[in-house]
């Protein structure tokens, strides 16, 4: 059984490594020419391009990772089935679960792997590489600064504070705009509630504006909705405002707790967050995909059909994966079940697959 084992998780290996690298370059030769124009438009920009890329190595080798699995270990076995290698294992006594355990293996060694990249590579490489993308290739002025986790920016004599800014929904939850006099004195200060990004422009919700002489309040006006308090594209906040999505486990869990502290709803990025735990077992759940379909096609001009059926497997729990996901951000499924539901669905659809085995 050891040397089974180390046969097919050789052979595994070197097929995934493959398959990991033909989609790592399928991913960058896509990015490249969707920025083609900005990327090309210098030679300056052409290598922040290359440097840009490379630090978006790791998020490919994430995405790409349980597909290629899934495809590596189902090429595999139908050059097992070819071969009549999987007929010889059976009539030797060799189980179906004794094929997978090794597999299995190596699914769980891929988890690991897959959370450390996110816990500990990706925040790295996706925060420079936003940068790298923003300020050195696009040219956007990084007047915007991070600090106490949140966001300040100065205009002339305004200055600007954002207490908490989400990516996904282009919305600003507690907007204060400070105009100061050539004296450093307070002269107007506007407070909004909540403001969203709409046809272009910025309108804000419950806005307070009060105006000061030296010492008291001389006006006050209230708006339930004003437009144009500020003017910045939201795509300046994100070179500062980190996405969930790009931040590790423990950082995001700190972030949660922050906005639960100043009362804000952090649903939503709680299914990221549980999300981070859910997403490296794909590669567990590929196992049972792999050989639930891989095993029910023999030696025939069935084979490609085969492959094709366990890619379209693949493809469909990335729909239902993110379409789960979706449900959750819009508070439709619980944070838990949204991350969840589509791993332990497909599980139930492979281990069933598996069970029902013609051996």
């Amino acid at each position: 059984m050891k040397k089974l084992n180390k046969y097919l998780l050789k052979n595994v290996l070197k097929l995934l490594l493959v398959t990991e690298l033909a989609g790592i370059v399928i991913f960058i030769t896509i990015e490249f020419f969707e920025h083609m124009d900005i990327f090309t438009s210098t030679f300056r920009n052409f290598l922040n391009s290359i440097i840009y890329l490379s630090l978006r190595t790791p998020y490919y080798i994430n995405l790409m990772l349980p597909l290629a699995f899934l495809i590596s270990m189902l090429v595999l076995l139908i050059i097992m089935i070819r071969n009549n290698e999987i007929i010889t294992l059976r009539t030797s006594g060799v189980s179906t679960i004794s094929i997978m355990l090794p597999f299995i293996g190596l699914s769980i060694i891929l988890a690991l792997f897959s959370f450390s990249i996110s816990e500990w590579v990706k925040p790295f490489s996706s925060q420079a590489s936003e940068y790298i993308y923003r300020v050195k290739i696009k040219k956007e002025e990084p007047y915007v600064f991070l600090k106490n986790d949140k966001i300040w920016f100065k205009r002339g004599n305004l200055i600007h504070n954002i207490d908490h800014y989400d990516q996904k929904k282009d919305t600003i939850i507690g907007l204060s705009v400070i105009e100061l006099s050539d004296e450093y004195a307070i002269q107007k200060k506007i407070d909004a509630e909540k403001g969203q990004w709409l046809n272009d422009s910025w309108t804000f919700y419950n806005v307070i504006e009060r105006r000061f002489d030296r010492e008291h309040i001389v006006e006050k006006k209230i708006y339930k909705e004003l437009k144009d308090i500020i003017k910045e594209n939201p795509s300046v906040f994100k070179v500062t405002e980190r996405n969930p999505e790009d931040m590790s486990y423990r950082e995001l869990s700190r972030y949660i707790k922050r906005l639960k502290r100043d009362g804000h709803d952090v649903r939503r990025y709680l299914v990221d967050l549980y999300n981070k735990i859910s997403f490296p077992f794909i590669n567990l759940i590929m196992v049972f995909a792999a050989f639930s379909v891989g095993l029910r096609y023999v030696k025939t001009k069935h084979i490609s059909r085969g492959i094709l059926t366990g890619i379209t497997l693949g493809i469909l729990y990335w729909f239902f994966h993110h379409i789960s996901l979706s449900f959750g951000y819009s508070d439709i499924f619980p944070p838990v079940f949204a991350a969840w539901v589509a791993n332990i669905l497909f599980f139930s659809f492979g281990l069933i697959g598996i069970v029902t085995l013609r051996t």
